[in-house]
């Protein structure tokens, strides 16, 4: 007789935001156990290569949800080359029988906006008090005048994983 052996492995989030020059991704255990993170900076065919990038993810991670942003809320405002890649994530993700789930700037800002974080400074901030293993990685307050950092797509991914959790969970 066969013994039923319950899982003891919690599911595998991976939280994918894709910027002008490639993507910053998080992979969760659990809410508060942040497995790897990363960003991805690629210059040429950014839009293949990064699904190649996020094809290898998956395959070594095998995780069982993805998170993204998602695109049809009046509050994301992405262009065309993202909304195509993001699409393109997506349909990787059904081929890999990964579930998918996807959340607006406004409900991600909702959802921090409890713990007084107002823009993404503050809760970079927040998700480095949550999470220390990424105080490292926490980009410079940002004058109106500058660019966004990357490192701010890393906090993004993790903003996104932390909704979901919050929303879901």
């Amino acid at each position: 007789m066969k013994s039923k052996v319950k899982k003891d492995r919690h599911e595998l989030l991976l939280a994918i935001d894709p910027m002008y020059r490639g993507f910053g991704f998080a992979l969760f255990e659990k809410p508060n156990s942040l497995v790897d993170w990363g960003i991805t900076d690629i210059r040429l065919n950014i839009n293949s290569r990064s699904l190649h990038r996020i094809k290898q993810l998956i395959e070594y991670y095998r995780p069982d949800r993805i998170v993204l942003e998602d695109i049809r809320g009046e509050s994301s405002h992405r262009c065309k080359r993202i909304e195509q890649l993001l699409g393109k994530i997506k349909t990787l993700a059904k081929e890999k029988r990964v579930k998918v789930s996807v959340y607006s700037p406004k409900q991600v800002q909702e959802v921090f906006e409890q713990f007084k974080c107002h823009n993404k400074y503050e809760r970079a901030k927040a998700i480095c008090e949550w999470l220390p293993e990424l105080t490292s990685r926490i980009p410079p307050k940002r004058a109106i005048w500058m660019s966004e950092d990357p490192r701010t797509k890393l906090f993004d991914a993790v903003a996104l994983a932390l909704t979901y959790y919050y929303l879901e969970e």
